[in-house]
């Protein structure tokens, strides 16, 4: 019996110690993703802000004048482009950030009618002219791909397994700190060494994020994972029924042949209309399929505001008003429900600009954490003999290079979204270039760095400099349209602004911070070699 009580002790010693190696290199792994995905996050929390900082500026709406009706609107935007009438389209309703109707359509192609291709527009509700194609102004498209698919084929799929490695992480980083968890809760060692502020910076974040940081690790493993829990639902809940699968979780589409006999369509603004007039539904966006055929559907798709990530949704036929499908409150569905509760967490649409900005803080301090173990590990490595100089530079350059490129790279992207004419062809792949090449830029200029907390403070600078340069280019080219809408109450443009005020001035302070210490760790060497 005292036997195995006093070889338990080396046991669970041996044990932390795996976990903590495994925490260690799968954490290094997946840093410069990880760093990317909380990174690109906090800046998607904000896309309709700065979707109306890109684009208002050079297209404003003029509130004092009447909307069209959407009825005039559809038929005129049918009118001007070829659509494929045998398929469906989507309007996406003006909101009083992203103040423009957007059309999704499915055209016919010049060549041949088989060739068609999809397209979305964005139109002025007062004047009806399409003011750009919706990835004209592509920065925040951009930074939400990045987030969940890196913009990439199959990205998702890379993200889902980012997600499900940073949930181990979590997992195990809480059982190595188990037995100090509440004891050194808020242990920050200002007076020790650099390896032990950075262990409490790293371990303090992990620490008080974890609610946060669990519930993101959860729902964007289950987000960008989902083919691998609809192909576990599809054979052990639907017997192999993917269709029934895809219609529970709101996937569903007609499969009916477009008719050939006409149909007026006005009683389907009308369904629109009176739908819209019921409390507390806030109408999103509206499908048609079928548009100006017998058969034709109208599926209207809304928020329940007095309900929490509630989604109401009718599909009327159009000849007669009858409801084909329905889905809101009592109508409950427990997949549809609980996917929607995962997209609102998520994304933070449930509350208002203060919960936004508490998620933006604490994704920060996530991406500071990342950073901090990373140099937690290389600080070891150094100390170790065996250590390759090769496989440290390199790390060095994936943490320092990929990071600090990412904050550089976004800073440029805001400067071409602001810069870059309106009318570019090709104007998001100038974007996106801009983008990836201030990113490998960054990552090569990193790789050989022997004052990193220098090379550190030089990029914050740099990117202080950009956000600094646009902010300027803002005003310059746009100083009364920018009055325009803060007094029209588009407030998101100097809204964005501030924020990026905000950024410059942390950015310094810390660059300054990094400076100051870096001089008095060398004065202090240089006292003690004398």
């Amino acid at each position: 019996m005292n036997t195995s009580m006093k070889s338990n002790p080396p046991v669970q010693h041996k044990v932390i110690k795996n976990l903590i190696e495994a925490h260690s290199w799968l954490g290094l792994i997946i840093s410069p993703l990880l760093f990317l995905v909380f990174w690109a996050g906090a800046v998607t929390l904000f896309h309709d802000e700065v979707a109306q900082w890109a684009i208002t500026p050079h297209h404003p709406v003029d509130n004092t004048q009447v909307d069209i009706p959407l009825a005039t609107l559809v038929e005129q935007k049918l009118a001007e482009y070829p659509v494929d009438y045998n398929g469906r389209f989507r309007i996406n309703m003006p909101t009083e950030l992203v103040p423009y109707y957007i059309f999704y359509l499915d055209v016919i192609g010049a060549q041949s009618p088989s060739d068609s291709h999809s397209m979305a527009i964005l139109v002025d509700p007062k004047s009806g002219d399409t003011v750009a194609g919706k990835d004209d102004f592509y920065l925040s498209q951009f930074i939400y791909h990045l987030h969940y698919n890196l913009d990439l084929p199959g990205g998702s799929y890379l993200i889902g397994m980012v997600a499900l490695i940073f949930l181990f992480a979590l997992v195990s980083g809480i059982f190595i700190h188990a037995r100090k968890l509440l004891k050194h809760f808020f242990l920050y060692r200002v007076d020790k060494q650099r390896r032990d502020k950075l262990l409490d910076l790293h371990t303090v974040v992990g620490v008080m994020t974890i609610p946060f940081t669990l519930m993101y690790a959860l729902s964007g493993l289950i987000l960008n994972l989902a083919i691998v829990f609809q192909l576990a639902f599809v054979v052990f809940i639907y017997q192999g029924d993917r269709q029934a699968l895809f219609n529970d979780a709101g996937f569903n589409r007609t499969t009916e042949l477009r008719s050939e006999t006409p149909l007026d369509m006005d009683n389907a603004f009308n369904l629109i209309e009176q739908t819209q007039q019921k409390p507390n539904f806030e109408l999103r966006n509206i499908i048609f399929h079928h548009y100006g055929a017998e058969n034709a559907l109208v599926q209207v798709r809304g928020t329940d505001t007095a309900s929490f990530a509630q989604r109401d949704e009718v599909t009327y036929r159009v000849q007669d008003g009858s409801v084909i499908n329905k889905v809101n409150a009592d109508n409950y569905n427990v997949f549809r429900q609980g996917r929607d509760v995962l997209v609102s967490l998520h994304f933070s649409n449930f509350a208002g600009v203060d919960i936004r900005i508490l998620y933006f803080i604490l994704a920060m301090a996530i991406s500071a954490m990342i950073v901090a173990g990373n140099m937690l590990w290389l600080d070891k490595r150094r100390v170790q003999r065996q250590s390759s100089p090769r496989s440290i530079a390199i790390v060095t350059g994936m943490t320092i290079g990929g990071c600090g490129g990412i904050i550089v790279a976004t800073a440029v992207g805001f400067l071409c979204e602001r810069l870059l004419p309106a009318t570019l062809y090709g104007r998001s792949e100038w974007l996106v270039g801009c983008f990836v090449a201030s990113l490998l830029a960054v990552m090569l200029c990193s790789l050989k760095v022997n004052d990193i907390k220098r090379h550190i403070s030089k990029l914050l600078l740099l990117t202080s400099s950009i956000l600094i340069i646009t902010i300027v280019a803002d005003w310059l080219l746009f100083p009364e349209q920018i009055l325009a809408l803060w007094q029209n109450g588009y407030h998101g443009v100097i809204g964005v602004q501030i924020g990026m005020g905000l950024m410059v001035a942390v950015c310094i302070f810390t660059a300054v911070k990094l400076t100051t210490t870096n001089q008095t760790a060398r004065l202090e060497n240089a006292i003690t070699v004398n």
